[in-house]
């Protein structure tokens, strides 16, 4: 039994590996792709700024799950490509705000949309009924590996 849940999780592995390839492919093939110009940290910000449109370096941090330092690097590397910006808040003039340049947040709208054009080619594979019972059972699988992987909040 053991042993069948390893090869499932290995088949499960590949397979995942299989899929990231492959969502990578058009990428490295098209200069003008979101994935050619944005590395994980990059997309992990840029969709934090897009859920809310603006962050501190703090929220940044959090989000990336790393120290103020490495958040700075990567928010220093998006600024520098033109894809966030920097202000000061009128609330607390200590404090930045970041937020997406319109470049970033056209950047971030073509990506969305090569997300969708690719979760569409791969629903497309299934029956209606098995695309509600895949989403389901990968739901499950998402909380589970958020429960087990992700840091739990500091209370």
């Amino acid at each position: 039994m053991a042993k069948a849940k390893a090869d499932l999780a290995e088949e499960l592995r590949a397979a995942l590996g299989r899929l990231n390839r492959a969502l990578k492919a058009e990428g490295i093939s098209n200069a003008e792709h979101p994935y050619a110009r944005l590395n994980l940290s990059d997309l992990v910000v840029a969709e934090l700024l897009v859920r809310q449109d603006t962050a501190i370096m703090s929220e940044v941090a959090r989000a990336l799950d790393s120290p103020l330092s490495t958040a700075t690097t990567v928010v220093d590397r998006l600024v520098k490509s033109g894809l966030v910006e920097r202000a000061r808040a009128e609330s607390d003039r200590r404090s930045v705000q970041l937020a997406l340049t319109t470049e970033g947040r056209r950047l971030a709208a073509l990506l969305k949309k090569q997300q969708l054009k690719s979760s569409q080619i791969m629903m497309a594979a299934l029956s209606a009924q098995e695309q509600r019972d895949f989403l389901t059972l990968f739901e499950r699988m998402v909380v589970a590996a958020e429960h087990a992987l992700l840091p739990k909040p500091k209370k």
